[in-house]
């Protein structure tokens, strides 16, 4: 999620030096319209296109973290590179059906909060993949904008993921077949296959 005293302060210097939306656009690589919803909040831009904007203009831009105290998918990939690193992929499954409890019980605006800045990699595609769904589902949830790092193109696996095979240590092919039936599709779409019980707490 942008700060939205950011995006003021960017259109601000913008109209200040007289450039235009598209002027703006042309510099850094997008289009008037992209522009214009990223100043409207019509959109969730990613950090980088902010700090391009930020350079145009002339306006230094502080990247503050989310608040410790609420769910924050950083934390999360942190946690997940930690529990692969040690060999535990259950634990990993944990932290995410933590982070999806966490941000259940808040407001839309603090899940978004939760998910603004893109999470460092995992150190597994396959798990950078599951959260940029996990932030898509839990943005369609709570009726929030997904944003825009989940829809790159490095979070979408070239190959199907039964996460329940990793889990188990094996191949299940029941449970594959299960997963693929019940897996939500904003983790399908991916070519991670997760049924949706697994993301529920118990």
């Amino acid at each position: 999620m942008k700060d939205v005293n950011s995006v003021d302060r960017l259109r601000t210097a913008r109209l200040a030096l007289g450039l235009s939306q598209a002027a703006v656009a042309a510099r850094i690589g997008t289009t008037q319209s992209a522009i214009a919803r990223l100043e409207s909040g019509d959109t969730d831009p990613r950090l980088s296109t902010l700090e391009r904007f930020a350079e145009v203009v002339g306006v230094t831009l502080a990247i503050r973290p989310a608040a410790d105290s609420g769910p924050s998918m950083e934390s999360t990939a942190v946690a997940i590179r930690r529990s692969l690193s040690n060999g535990d992929p259950n634990e990993a499954l944990r932290h995410v059906i933590q982070f999806l409890d966490d941000v259940r019980s808040v407001d839309p605006a603090a899940v978004r909060r939760s998910m603004r800045v893109e999470p460092d990699t995992t150190g597994d595609k396959r798990w950078d993949a599951l959260l940029a769904g996990i932030a898509e589902y839990a943005s369609l949830r709570a009726r929030i904008p997904v944003p825009g790092w989940a829809t790159a193109p490095g979070r979408f696996l070239k190959r199907f993921w039964f996460v329940i095979e990793d889990l188990l240590g094996r191949p299940a092919p029941g449970l594959a077949t299960l997963s693929f039936a019940d897996s939500p599709p904003e983790l399908a779409n991916r070519g991670v296959f997760l049924d949706r019980s697994s993301l529920e707490s118990v």
